[in-house]
């Protein structure tokens, strides 16, 4: 057992849910307003808008789910001797986002320029497009993949309160629940290694 993970899931469950109680408090209204309001700032930016809308459609979940297919797939013939922890992770993921969404069941911002359905919290989009950062996270070890994986991860949170879908503190919360399952697997990985 490695402290560091019990450590970070500790860490990031604690987290969480001071993030998941100052949103239903209502404390996070303000800065998640802020950021909204600033993001907006570059409307007139038309390549912006273009890139973020492109990002989010190309990014959707059930499009995320396919890439994350293909991922898995190469990781199975890869021999990948994690395959099946990582592809279980990535599953219970999706499932414990999308039972967030609807045990939360909070509003999408209420914004004049939008119009989506379902719940804000938290960012399926943010959620499954890092599900699929992380896979392709551990087939590539180059430094400039990565630097551009997490380009384009801060882009997708940029785009999905951009364009009004989700507030700052939705697809934080993403980013929360990757790191701390990823290090609920390693500590699992770690425990059956030994």
């Amino acid at each position: 057992m490695k402290k560091s993970n019990i450590y970070f899931i500790t860490l990031y469950a604690a987290l969480f849910t001071t993030l998941a109680i100052s949103i239903r408090l209502d404390f996070t209204d303000a800065l998640d307003r802020s950021v909204y309001l600033l993001l907006r700032g570059f409307a007139d930016a038309g390549w912006l808008e273009a890139y973020l809308s492109f990002l989010s459609y190309i990014f959707k979940p059930s499009h995320a789910a396919v890439i994350f297919l293909i991922v898995a797939v190469i990781y199975y013939f890869k021999k990948d001797p994690h395959f099946w922890l990582y592809t279980i992770g990535a599953g219970a993921s999706l499932a414990i986002g999308a039972a967030m969404k609807y045990t939360f069941q909070r509003a999408r911002p209420d914004v004049e320029h939008a119009a989506f359905d379902g719940y804000s919290f938290p960012s399926m989009h943010v959620l499954s497009f890092m599900v699929l950062v992380i896979l392709l996270f551990r087939l590539s070890r180059n430094i400039y993949v990565r630097a551009v994986l997490v380009f384009l991860v801060i882009s997708m949170m940029i785009s999905r309160i951009y364009l009004g879908a989700h507030y700052l503190s939705d697809t934080v919360a993403s980013v929360i629940v990757i790191a701390l399952i990823l290090h609920v697997l390693e500590e699992v990985k770690a425990r059956f290694s030994s």
